[in-house]
């Protein structure tokens, strides 16, 4: 087909002038195999909150707002257009992957700070508490509880199990030790068992 005659080409012409049909048939004609490519490079875990439906809209959005801001001039035909779209697409998929990894970072470091540091007795520090005060993204919440699922779970003694639970409640370490019936040095030797148990499984303090 000349690439004069060719739909796309039309379409992309037409696009310059912000022609709101031309990107919906543009989006109706590649959106499927956008996806489908999406779908390749997004990881397991990423889809659960950003799957391929967000990534191609979130591609198609950006390549027809440059597109219509006078960006991409060598574009003009729907070769060009659909690699022009991989690369779009690939570069969201790789920044989401990069704060997926910020937020189980920061997730990670919370949940260490949470159990790991030693609140002082009487105040309100310590627990998730010292997690940061803004509000978190459903994104960290969301991760937060997968990984505290996860790692609660693979502790499979009854009694380390409660030290980590009051311990992420904020109490402190003569706290928990009242509340158990044990030593201090008791809970700080359950609470190091804990520690090396948990960054085996990757909860290092990143």
């Amino acid at each position: 087909m000349d690439n004069d005659s060719d739909p796309v080409t039309i379409w992309i012409d037409e696009l310059r002038q912000s022609d709101e049909n031309a990107a919906r048939n543009i989006w109706q004609h590649f959106v499927l195999r956008l996806q489908a490519s999406a779908r390749k490079k997004l990881r397991l875990s990423t889809r659960q909150l950003y799957d391929e439906e967000d990534a191609a809209q979130s591609a198609f959005h950006s390549l027809c707002a440059g597109i219509s801001n006078g960006r991409f001039p060598e574009l003009g035909d729907r070769q060009s257009l659909w690699q022009l779209l991989l690369v779009i697409t690939s570069r969201k998929i790789a920044r989401r992957h990069r704060y997926d990894q910020r937020q189980r970072r920061d997730v990670r470091r919370t949940l260490h700070e949470s159990v790991f540091s030693t609140p002082v007795k009487g105040s309100a520090e310590g627990g998730l508490q010292q997690a940061p005060s803004r509000e978190p993204t459903p994104e960290f919440s969301a991760e937060f509880v997968d990984v505290c699922d996860s790692l609660f779970n693979s502790l499979d003694d009854p009694e380390l199990l409660r030290v980590a639970t009051l311990r992420i409640e904020g109490h402190n370490d003569t706290e928990i030790a009242e509340k158990l019936n044990c030593s201090r040095r008791t809970i700080q030797r359950r609470l190091e068992v804990i520690r090396r148990h948990w960054e085996a499984l990757g909860i290092e303090n990143e």
